[in-house]
């Protein structure tokens, strides 16, 4: 006799039986019991998650003649079933999309839908990847569909349900099939084992559930696979090298040297598995299971079922990593592996290389500092905090504010500060007589105090006047992006459409500050800024903008900053009222 498949051996052969859908169950059997049962079904879902066992198990339901009508518990020995369970039944015809998706098939179809069962109680027809069909067939269909002989049932199944026309969908009851938990195909495993009489550990049994990844006719493949390999005692060892899954210790040598930031242990742990010929997918994604079990750990109590899959000896194991990890480190780790897993399958370059410097980055992450210290530093330099001296100037700045120049002593001691210079006691001169230099130099201030421009033109006085307003937001926002020109004597200042309200209030303020700025008395008129002519000065914009850049590279919090994080700065937004 030839062998049967554990797949085929332990089909669900009853509605009880089916593993993981207890909701499509549920709704199917009270449908039988209540007798509101459709004439057309669409089963959908992933593959190996039941959809055809169940259409096979409603179609013996339905046809049973154990009972007058359908009924939820087929009995399984009648003619009905057994020839249903076979697929030799008349009555049912189970057929595939692939293969039948032509016009001239539906039109068969349609012709044998119009006579009478020959036997049981409806004529079923189960199509199974209904959405293999064209579209001239599902048009085909459609009459029929919507409007079937009282005798006649379809059951569709579809692993592509947004393939299905929406015309086809309509006339159907959906039902949608999930993909099993790990934990129930463990169970499900389980039982077949101790029916098979199968020694085997529930950690293989685990990991064997882990890889079908939801699917129950792939864990029992699979399962029959590992069999094959080890006879009637499975060992853990067994299911490493078939399967090709990761052993456990790898995952351990990996994450422990991540937390550690050892990349030369992670060169070594990726030379082990190209020595094994592991695949680096298969390691990747188990490692990122693996991680995921050390954030469930930190994260969930003890006795929540996020952690069933886990067995206390591991919990102990991984214990110390989950303190070892915050939860930022292992989000960005979680970031990095699954950028890993896409550039593996796609990416051009070796997938060895593309692994180690993964890892390596991973391994890097632990020694950044966190974003919110970050901003706790810079806030508290904001703040006032006292800055460390600046050794170098790697962005220009604008001249000096106008400040009494230090002596020649001072000057050679301590770069432009002026805290120096205010304490060195100027009266002191005669103690340093001696020095000719002192001697001889004037008592005049330093030329260099007056600005760049001739405080006698228009751009010189804005330029001066937005110099003495830095005090006053709402006097130096305005005056920013202003210009300025000189119309029969009066200072003309052109602020933008934005800050029209807020000049025309300080209008006296500007005039002192006018006064101030070209030492003399000047009249002075505030106007808005045409748009055509912003336009047309678009270089003195740029001028005021490239002033505005300056100005906020000279605030300490902001050369603080750009040090601290090696940035530039890019924009300069006004600060809102």
């Amino acid at each position: 006799m030839s062998y049967l498949v554990l797949a085929r051996k332990y089909r669900p052969r009853t509605f009880d039986e089916v593993v993981g859908q207890e909701t499509v169950i549920r709704t199917l059997r009270n449908a039988l019991a209540s007798g509101r049962v459709g004439h057309a079904f669409l089963l959908s879902g992933a593959r190996g998650v039941g959809k055809t066992t169940t259409a096979r198990i409603l179609a013996r339901a339905l046809n049973c003649a154990k009972g007058d009508g359908p009924t939820p518990d087929p009995c399984g020995a009648c003619a009905a079933c057994v020839e249903i369970a076979a697929g030799t039944c008349l009555d049912v015809q189970e057929i595939d999309g692939a293969t039948h998706n032509g016009v001239e098939q539906v039109r068969e179809l349609r012709e044998s839908a119009r006579y009478n069962p020959a036997r049981d109680r409806f004529k079923i027809w189960i199509i199974d990847e209904v959405h293999m069909l064209s579209t001239g067939a599902f048009n085909a269909l459609l009459k029929t569909l919507e409007e079937p002989p009282p005798r006649v049932k379809f059951i569709f199944a579809t692993t592509e349900y947004h393939k299905i026309p929406d015309t086809i969908l309509s006339r159907c009851q959906q039902y949608d099939f999930r993909m099993i938990p790990a934990r129930e195909l463990q169970a499900h495993l389980r039982d077949v084992a101790a029916r098979e009489t199968i020694e085997v550990s529930e950690e293989a049994l685990a990991r064997i559930a882990r890889a079908a990844e939801g699917s129950a006719r792939d864990a029992l493949s699979l399962f029959d696979q590992v069999l094959s390999f080890s006879g009637q005692k499975v060992q853990d060892e067994d299911i490493s090298a078939l399967l090709g899954l990761v052993d456990r210790e790898l995952l351990l040598a990996g994450s422990r040297a991540v937390a550690d930031g050892d990349t030369l242990a992670l060169l070594d742990l990726v030379e082990r598995l190209s020595d094994h010929g592991a695949d680096y997918r298969n390691f990747t994604r188990e490692l990122i299971l693996h991680f995921r079990e050390i954030l469930l750990l930190k994260v969930a109590p003890a006795e929540s079922g996020l952690l069933a899959q886990v067995t206390p000896e591991e919990r102990e194991r991984l214990k110390p990593l989950a303190a070892a990890f915050s939860h930022e480190d292992l989000l960005r780790i979680f970031e990095v592996l699954g950028k890993v897993d896409t550039d593996l399958r796609e990416g051009p370059q070796d997938p060895r290389v593309t692994l180690e410097l993964a890892l390596m980055k991973a391994a890097q992450l632990q020694t950044l500092m966190p974003f919110a210290e970050l901003v706790e530093r810079v806030e508290r330099l904001a703040g006032g905090a006292p800055m460390p001296a600046r050794t170098a100037t790697p962005r220009p700045l604008p001249p000096p504010s106008p400040v009494p120049a230090p002596t020649p002593a001072r000057a050679t001691a301590v770069p432009p500060s002026p805290r120096p210079a205010a304490a060195a006691p100027v009266p002191s001169a005669p103690e340093r007589a001696p020095a000719p230099p002192v001697a001889t130099s004037p008592p005049t201030p330093a030329p260099t105090a007056a600005p760049a421009p001739a405080p006698s033109s228009p751009d010189g006085i804005l330029a001066a006047m937005l110099a003495l307003a830095q005090t006053r937001p709402s006097l130096a926002q305005p005056l920013r992006t202003a210009s300025a020109r000189d119309e029969q004597g009066t200072l003309v200042v052109e602020v933008g459409a934005d800050f029209a309200a807020m000049a025309n209030l300080n209008q006296d303020e500007y005039r002192l500050l006018a006064q101030k700025a070209a030492g003399r008395a000047v009249k002075v008129r505030i106007e808005t800024a045409r748009a055509a002519a912003a336009v047309a000065d678009a270089g003195e914009v740029a001028r005021q903008r490239q002033r505005v850049f300056e100005e906020a590279s000279r605030e300490p919090a902001v050369q603080e900053a750009l040090d601290l994080f090696n940035g530039k700065v890019v924009d300069v937004r006004k600060e809102r009222p």
